[in-house]
C-alpha cells in the first residue's frame, strides 16, 4: 500500500510540474504587432521580433530583434540589450546569446577587451 501511495504522489507531482511549465511561457503580446510570429503546435510562442526589451531569468533581450523559445516556454536565444554575466561568463551587449533547453548557456559573444 505504501508503494501505491508513493507512486500516486510522484505521479501527482510530475503532473503539476509539467502543467506548470506553460505558466511561465511567453505570449504573443511581447511581439511587434504585424510581425511574423511562429508558434509551436501546442500554441506556445516559438519566435518573433520583440516590440520592447524583454527580461527573462535575469537576461534582458533587446527590442526589435528576434527572440526564440523552446516548446516548454524557456528562452532559447535572443540579442542582449545590455552586457550581462551568466555565472562567471561575461556576455557582450548586442551579442546573440543562446541556451540549451535545461537553461545552461549554449553560446554567447565575449565582450571586446
Amino acid at each position: 500500500m505504501k508503494i501505491i501511495k508513493l507512486l500516486f504522489f510522484q505521479g501527482l507531482v510530475i503532473t503539476f510540474l509539467l502543467a506548470g511549465l506553460n505558466v511561465f511561457a511567453a505570449d504573443q503580446s511581447l511581439c511587434h504587432s504585424g510581425a511574423k510570429i511562429s508558434l509551436y503546435n501546442n500554441g506556445s510562442l516559438q519566435a518573433c521580433q520583440l516590440k520592447n526589451d524583454y527580461d527573462v531569468n535575469s537576461i534582458q533581450c533587446k527590442s526589435n530583434n528576434l527572440i526564440t523559445f523552446y516548446n516548454n516556454g524557456s528562452l532559447e536565444s535572443c540579442v542582449l540589450a545590455k552586457s550581462t554575466s551568466v555565472g562567471m561568463i561575461k556576455c557582450q551587449q548586442n551579442g546573440l546569446i543562446s541556451f540549451f533547453i535545461d537553461g545552461n548557456l549554449k553560446s554567447y559573444m565575449k565582450p571586446e577587451n
